[in-house]
């Protein structure tokens, strides 16, 4: 029994140490280009206040959706119907947090740091056009790791969830940044 958990224990630690690694790799990269690309707006004081709601929220949604994938993938469960559900709450839930994430950003300008610098829908749509490409991106990518994971024999929660922390939090950037371009935000 205890040669059991040994193995079952230095398994854990050979999946997740190289994905951690890819993870924090890619985390502090993403922070380096979000630096680099938010500093030069006019209203980086008011941006700056999103990123972490938005990183966060990324993860929080993205995370139950590879669990969830995983666990249909495990059980057999895994099809069509479910991934469209799996999909539609993520959708979903993405949109209620984010819309929260931009009223309470403009509220927090407007009233507590008396920053004027745009309007509330724009405050609204930034994080809600972010996360949604985001999605496009995160949740093809994590289906596609998730299965290939299950295939290779690897345990995806070990595996695809620190991957995928690197590749939302570049995304979420790369997302961030066109939208507010897109956006025409000084």
């Amino acid at each position: 029994m205890e040669h059991m958990e040994s193995d079952s224990s230095t398994r854990i630690i050979k999946e997740t140490f190289p994905s951690e690694i890819v993870s924090i790799i890619g985390s502090i990269f993403a922070g380096v280009v979000l630096t680099i690309l938010i500093i030069p707006f006019e209203s980086f004081s008011v941006l700056i206040l999103m990123v972490p709601a938005i990183l966060s929220l990324r993860g929080n949604i993205s995370g139950p959706f590879i669990a969830r994938t995983s666990k249909d993938l495990i059980i057999g469960d895994f099809n069509f119907n479910t991934l469209i559900q799996n999909v539609c709450a993520t959708i979903f839930l993405s949109l209620v947090i984010s819309s929260l994430i931009g009223i309470i950003s403009f509220f927090l300008n407007e009233f507590i740091f008396m920053v004027k610098a745009f309007s509330f829908l724009t405050f609204l749509i930034i994080p809600i056009l972010s996360i949604l490409l985001n999605l496009s991106i995160s949740i093809p990518v994590s289906t596609f790791l998730n299965y290939i994971a299950f295939r290779y024999g690897l345990n995806v929660n070990n595996v695809v969830n620190p991957l995928m922390t690197a590749v939302d939090d570049f995304f979420s950037v790369f997302s961030f940044y066109l939208i507010l371009i897109l956006l025409g935000v000084p």
